[in-house]
């Protein structure tokens, strides 16, 4: 696997998983970068429950049959992406940002009376960081910003991602679906 993929995971089981899909109203629970393999061992970054750190990308996800995922390919030159990894290899050991579910789960009353709140910063947006936000800030390095108009601070979920990356297929392209 190539690194710097971002990938769009759904864990099948759980009460986390189903209440991230149920609040941001999507088929994703989780979202983490693909990094480079470690003695042949593939890899990758993520925020989860013990804060951002690396993880085993063939037992975690491609080996596990609790977890389907799709494979996103971000269309910029691997050196972009080498050095954006670096950058968020600074992330590693930040604590995990649960406070930041209480902005997901106002943003979602919100969206049932017909107002996405998306614009707004998360509140608890310093709190550590969520799995999506590192994701973002991955996407940044990477000279990306301008996918994130119409966002605030610390407002996008797995869901959003996807909507993204579906928005911008010049810049996005989907390389595998697995299990979904």
């Amino acid at each position: 696997m190539a690194s710097g993929n971002i990938v769009l995971a759904n864990t099948k089981s759980g009460f986390v998983p189903a209440a991230i899909r149920f609040m941001t109203d999507g088929q994703f629970s989780h979202s983490f970068v693909t990094m480079p393999n470690i003695y042949s061992i593939p890899m990758a970054i993520e925020a989860a429950e013990n804060g951002v750190d690396f993880t085993r990308f063939d037992t975690g996800y491609q080996n596990n049959t609790e977890e389907s995922y799709q494979v996103w390919q971000v269309n910029v030159s691997q050196k972009v992406k080498d050095a954006a990894l670096v950058s968020i290899l600074n992330d590693l050991e930040t604590a995990y940002g649960y406070l930041e579910f209480f902005y997901f789960i106002w943003r979602k009353i919100c969206r049932s009376f017909g107002k996405d709140i998306k614009n707004k910063n998360n509140w608890a947006v310093y709190s550590g960081y969520i799995c999506s936000q590192l994701c973002v800030a991955y996407l940044k390095a990477c000279g990306l910003q301008s996918v994130f108009v119409g966002y605030g601070n610390g407002s996008i979920a797995p869901a959003d991602l996807y909507n993204i990356f579906m928005a911008n297929p010049k810049i996005f392209k989907l390389v595998e679906t697995v299990r979904l």
